[in-house]
């Protein structure tokens, strides 16, 4: 999936289940953390592109990581902000890899393996089907959220013009 379908994706869901503003921050980038983290790994190595198609959708991933972080955030005793923030991490990068899940590429079954992945086979990475899936989110969005929608899209066209 593309970044604007993980952020867009995640940032709604957390939104309906009331995570509060810095939880929905960190949301917006654990959504796409595990392909920032893959991204800094590969710019290890001499041939970026190489390492990078070599290690995207390994260990970063894997469910678990995301899970760990998540019930982390509710089981360590953190000041509440900083308990939103890992949870929103957490969250958005459960986000990510449940949506990659839906490509034919898929998701690691263990978090070493590049053999064991499961995919659901719904839709390519920028293909029709993932814009489609991203329309009929942001419109479900919209229906169970019409003020904050309407209100995001007057924020974003003034960010635009």
């Amino acid at each position: 999936m593309k970044w604007v379908t993980h952020q867009a994706v995640a940032v709604a869901a957390a939104y309906t289940l009331k995570m509060p503003a810095e939880g929905l921050a960190a949301v917006w980038l654990g959504s796409v953390m595990p392909d920032i983290l893959d991204q800094k790994i590969a710019g290890l190595f001499r041939n970026r592109q190489k390492a990078f198609n070599q290690i995207h959708r390994g260990a970063t991933h894997w469910f678990g990581i995301w899970a760990l972080l998540l019930c982390a955030a509710f089981v360590l005793p953190l000041p509440s902000p900083l308990e939103s923030a890992v949870a929103g991490l957490g969250f958005g990068g459960l986000a990510h890899v449940a949506l990659d899940m839906c490509t034919p590429s898929g998701i690691p079954l263990v978090p070493w393996s590049r053999r064991n992945k499961f995919s659901l086979k719904i839709c390519k990475t920028g293909g029709v089907g993932e814009y489609c899936f991203l329309a009929v989110s942001m419109a479900l969005f919209g229906c169970l959220y019409p003020d904050e929608l309407r209100g995001l899209w007057r924020a974003l066209e003034k960010f635009l013009y």
